[in-house]
């Protein structure tokens, strides 16, 4: 798996108590997986250099999609889904607003999540991470990204141009 700390941390919300993992995969009854687990307890709410994923997305037309995360900041995770699940009247025809099995570790500044998928297999320490579109219908609302977050995390590149971008709009010594 690729090392997402070596010259990649952005910025980050500092460390978290592993009981606190622990604590929230209790009241979930999941199994997060051990990667995972091991950056967010050093990088919590991280967002890194090397952020941008390619994914098939049959909703849209190209059926390809780039899109960009930063880490949900760990104790945020339970409240997100808490909102989520009662958000159902705000979503008009979109039929339930957040499945159950589904835990948001990012977003992709768009109001998209990105998740583990424990909605087939809540014993796994090992799930399939999807993205959960907000604005889409219920049949299309999930799209499927990596089998699991090592093979997410080998997605991940980092897009010079975006950078410089960046770099313009937002100078930091930290980004140089």
């Amino acid at each position: 798996m690729k090392n997402l700390e070596q010259d990649n941390i952005l910025l980050d919300y500092g460390e978290i108590d592993s009981d606190e993992v622990k604590k929230l995969e209790k009241e979930l009854n999941i199994s997060l997986p051990s990667s995972y687990v091991d950056f967010v307890t050093k990088h919590n709410g991280a967002s890194i250099f090397a952020r941008i994923f390619d994914y098939q997305d049959p909703n849209m037309k190209s059926g390809r999609n780039s899109d960009s995360i930063a880490f949900v900041r760990f104790e945020e995770i339970e409240n997100k889904i808490n909102r989520l699940k009662k958000a159902d009247g705000n979503f008009p025809g979109y039929g339930t607003a957040f499945e159950d099995g589904l835990v948001p570790f990012g977003t992709n500044g768009g109001g998209d999540l990105i998740c583990f998928d424990y909605r087939n297999d809540r014993i796994t320490d090992n799930p399939p991470i999807v993205i959960w579109n907000h604005d889409m219908g219920l049949e299309h609302r999930v799209v499927f990204i990596a089998n699991n977050f090592e093979e997410f995390v080998n997605m991940l590149y980092f897009n010079e141009e975006l950078e410089k971008y960046l770099d313009e709009l937002y100078p930091s010594p930290k980004r140089k």
